[in-house]
């Protein structure tokens, strides 16, 4: 008779989930500065290595968890890193990682066309990632997303504590900050340094994907990505679908489409 009941209450909270419908967010709402300094020091929490990093929060359906809580390492949605993470959640299951990910429609593109992968967004921004966090949890409240997740974070400085050797398959940084100045050229994404990690972080034969509106930085990225010796240009581009997606599947894209103007890509493979 018990066993019964706990049915009958399983089955009656299962029906009064499906009648709560979770809003999507709106952009206008979460709209703040676009540019922030990588080079300042992180006032919010990192991991110190990725042992830390429980990944169990991030695809909580992947792990048995509650897919609508949201662990976005902002003010209101905040992680802690320590120690205490088991062997299992701590070992990443992230193939696509997009640095920079903005308000995170390249992201859903991607967990879109790529139901089997695991997409991860990077984003320094805290309103902009709530944003992200809180349509992933609208979507997959509709059995959508959960092989999409988004932090905030500094990928310039803390990149090799969330991620092993060899572990990523791609990597995206779709219109980045130009730092037109010279003497910011230290803050762009794409730069001698910063290429070594991402080569250190692809698995072999992984690919990076550069896209930008501006021509100068274009260049610039070509120039570094040509001369780095862990890769190797994609010539026949139109061939990776992947790299169709980048095209229009960013706001920033979007906008440049609405604007006609032009926009540039690069695909190198690790060696």
């Amino acid at each position: 008779m018990n066993t019964i009941q706990e049915q009958n209450k399983d089955n009656q909270i299962e029906q009064i989930e499906k009648k709560v419908k979770i809003e999507k967010p709106k952009k206008a709402d979460f709209r703040m500065h676009a540019h922030v300094n990588p080079l300042n020091e992180t006032l919010f929490p990192y991991p110190l290595n990725y042992n830390q990093v429980d990944w169990s929060l991030h695809y909580p359906k992947r792990f048995g968890k509650d897919p609508l809580k949201l662990c976005l390492n902002t003010l209101e949605y905040p992680i802690t890193y320590d120690d205490g993470v088991n062997a299992e959640n701590s070992r990443s299951i992230v193939d696509f990682l997009d640095i920079g990910c903005g308000f995170g429609g390249l992201c859903f593109a991607l967990s879109e066309n790529y139901p089997d992968k695991y997409t991860f967004g990077m984003e320094i921004r805290g309103k902009v990632v709530n944003y992200v966090g809180e349509k992933i949890r609208a979507l997959r409240n509709e059995g959508q997303a959960n092989n999409v997740s988004v932090i905030r974070t500094n990928a310039m400085r803390h990149l090799p504590q969330y991620f092993r050797k060899n572990s990523l398959e791609k990597i995206f940084i779709c219109f980045p900050d130009p730092h037109f100045k010279k003497k910011n050229y230290r803050r762009r994404i794409v730069n001698p340094g910063l290429l070594s990690e991402y080569a250190y972080l692809l698995k072999q034969n992984g690919r990076i994907y550069c896209i930008t509106d501006v021509e100068e930085l274009h260049n610039w990225h070509v120039l570094h990505l040509e001369k780095h010796k862990m890769f190797k240009r994609i010539q026949d581009v139109e061939q990776d679908s992947a790299a169709k997606l980048i095209w229009n599947s960013t706001e920033e894209g979007k906008k440049v489409e609405r604007n006609k103007g032009s926009k540039f890509i690069i695909v190198c493979e690790k060696v």
